[in-house]
């Protein structure tokens, strides 16, 4: 994966979310008891300050086993191998999804959540294809809404490819989706967050 001082058009994907209000703060529902951030428990010595893990921050790290969700969900990273996602932030602090829907909308509005107050730095999906990571923020991801198409965690999630390509391939299997529903990280904004992990719209 590539550090931080990536291209100019991933660097412009970050800035994008910033000015869309996603880099500020975030996760949620944190982890389990133990001594560390690994494995401790989701707020410091009792407190109200939530613990993250560390993070390298220019590759991805496993999720730390008993950790559950930084994003809406309080489902479990580690047990979905295929399908989590992570986020290094700049101040050397991690936070981990159980699915790339819990990802796109934590990155939509951190401060919805509670996390490290820092910049993100990386973002990490996994292929729907492959299952391997890819850099987020350079890969196409539909937007496919169906909650029976796959068995999937959280029901459904946007399918995250790195080669633009296979996105073509997977919307051209199906007769609801097509190339207008291919998109970068960049697009993700309530009412994907909303679809996806029920992120609540703001009343008429």
């Amino acid at each position: 994966m590539q550090p931080s001082k990536a291209d100019p058009g991933r660097r412009s994907v970050l800035a994008a979310i910033v000015s869309g209000g996603a880099i500020a703060v975030a996760g949620c529902l944190g982890g389990v008891a133990g001594p560390d951030a690994d494995a401790g428990d989701d707020t410091a010595n009792g407190g109200d300050d939530p613990v993250f893990p560390d993070h390298p921050g220019n590759e991805p790290r496993d999720p730390p086993a008993g950790r559950r969700c930084d994003g809406p969900c309080g489902m479990e990273p580690a047990s979905h191998p295929e399908a989590n996602a992570q986020i290094a932030h700049a101040d050397g602090r991690g936070v981990f999804f159980d699915s790339a829907g819990c990802l796109v909308s934590y990155l939509h509005d951190p401060t919805f959540y509670d996390g490290p107050d820092a910049a993100i730095r990386n973002v990490w999906a996994r292929d729907f294809g492959t299952k391997a990571f890819l850099d987020a923020t350079e890969a196409s991801f539909v937007l496919d809404f169906s909650k029976e198409r796959h068995e999937e965690v959280m029901a459904h999630n946007p399918k995250p490819f790195a080669d633009r390509s296979d996105a073509v391939a997977y919307v051209g299997a199906y007769d609801d989706l097509g190339e207008a529903d291919i998109v970068g990280l960049d697009a993700f904004g309530a009412e994907q967050a909303n679809r996806y992990r029920d992120y609540p719209l703001p009343e008429e």
